[in-house]
């Protein structure tokens, strides 16, 4: 009892991942607080992806955590494949009334994790991807095998749901979660943010009134093509026009990129601002700029960049980008260009930019965008709802 009131039985569910990346404590800490259902997450405090920063099991973000060590498998010839038996025990010992895994073909986890909500009569829901691609052969049979073993899957994006569903997935057990980064404190960096404070940091990097810059944010990986944005820059600087490149990010890429900017003689419009993750910087570099780019594999920078009303250039070949390119829509939110065309890049970055940038026009919309689909409180409203449908749907 409390309060006067019957008490409502919580439902518990256990969720397990390798870890809990940095960008989504703030899920993962609003899912801990549910009233109705008891959230617990099974996952490693480290890393296993280069240049991932995650939870460190701090108690500061009131996360319902449980330690479990993820073992990497590499094994030559084959994808690295994942390993957490910890989270398997808890799974058995606890019995819960959903389980929440890695719904990678990758993750030996997710197979046990499956077979074994099979035989306790557990239902199993897998969160990833899903399908960002048509499949066919041994790859696809062994990835819808696995998905097989599941009463239902938490998937980034409409276009996977829509890909799964016409391959014979009943459409009613696939939900859209989509992904998000620390909504609440960007709001608050937003609220903090003046057109003084723009000013002042474009002429740290010495942009001039008549220029613009552009924005990159995540890790510096070939996936991005970034090369693409440096030839770019140097078409556009050839046509009188100066665009900034401000890269926010460390990786394998920055030596080559850097050496890039120093053949096409561009140095001075290309600045690397190496790794942050102080989102009163990042706020402000987001808000600072015209426009945002992701050359390849867009991904969490397009809800980053949207959420301060920055819009977002990408290619226009969907299955080499991650869910997140759903949130671009043309002269809406962002715009697309022609998929490893520098010249169409060079365009699209002139045109978004020159005479005034596109961004006085757009930036209420790439906020709603975030505020309506891509932000953590909606996750954990279709989140919770999915569960307690799955449950409805045993009885």
């Amino acid at each position: 009892m409390n309060g006067g009131h019957e008490s409502i039985p919580l439902i518990r569910v256990i969720i397990q991942q390798n870890q809990i990346a940095h960008y989504r404590t703030r899920l993962f800490e609003l899912l801990s607080q549910h009233p109705e259902i008891q959230f617990t997450v099974a996952a490693d405090t480290k890393s296993d992806t280069p240049y991932l920063k995650t939870y460190d099991g701090s108690v500061e973000r009131k996360i319902r955590h449980v330690q479990c060590d993820t073992k990497l498998i590499r094994i030559p010839g084959l994808p690295t494949l994942s390993w957490q038996p910890q989270s398997l025990a808890i799974l058995w010992r606890e019995r819960p009334d959903v389980v929440i895994v890695m719904g990678s073909p990758y993750s030996l986890t997710a197979w046990a994790a499956g077979i074994m909500g099979r035989i306790q009569e557990i239902p199993v829901i897998m969160w990833g991807h899903g399908l960002l691609k048509e499949e066919s052969g041994p790859k696809w049979w062994i990835r819808r095998t696995l998905y097989r073993l599941a009463a239902g899957q938490f998937l980034y994006g409409n276009y996977a749901r829509k890909v799964l569903t016409a391959k014979g997935f009943d459409a009613e057990t696939l939900h859209v979660v989509y992904n998000s980064l620390d909504y609440d404190l960007q709001e608050e960096v937003i609220a903090q943010i003046s057109s003084d404070d723009c000013e002042a940091w474009r002429r740290t990097l010495g942009i001039g009134s008549h220029e613009g810059v552009v924005v990159f944010t995540g890790r510096l990986q070939p996936v991005k093509r970034l090369d693409l944005l440096i030839q770019a820059v140097a078409t556009l600087a050839d046509r009188a026009k100066r665009v900034h490149v401000a890269l926010i990010g460390e990786g394998s890429e920055k030596d080559r990129l850097a050496r890039l900017a120093n053949n096409y003689g561009i140095t001075q419009l290309v600045h690397f601002l190496g790794e942050r993750y102080d989102e009163d910087y990042l706020g402000l570099a987001l808000s600072s700029s015209d426009l945002s780019v992701v050359p390849s594999g867009a991904g969490l920078s397009v809800m980053h960049a949207m959420i301060y009303g920055t819009p977002v250039l990408i290619h226009d070949r969907a299955e080499f980008h991650f869910p997140e390119w759903e949130a671009v829509k043309e002269g809406v939110t962002g715009f697309y260009y022609k998929y490893e065309d520098v010249e169409d890049l060079a365009d699209k970055i002139d045109r978004a930019i020159f005479p005034t940038p596109a961004k006085v026009g757009m930036a209420e919309q790439c906020r709603s965008m975030i505020r309506n689909y891509y932000n953590p409180h909606r996750q954990v409203e279709i989140i919770s709802t999915a569960v307690k449908e799955v449950l409805a749907s045993r009885k």
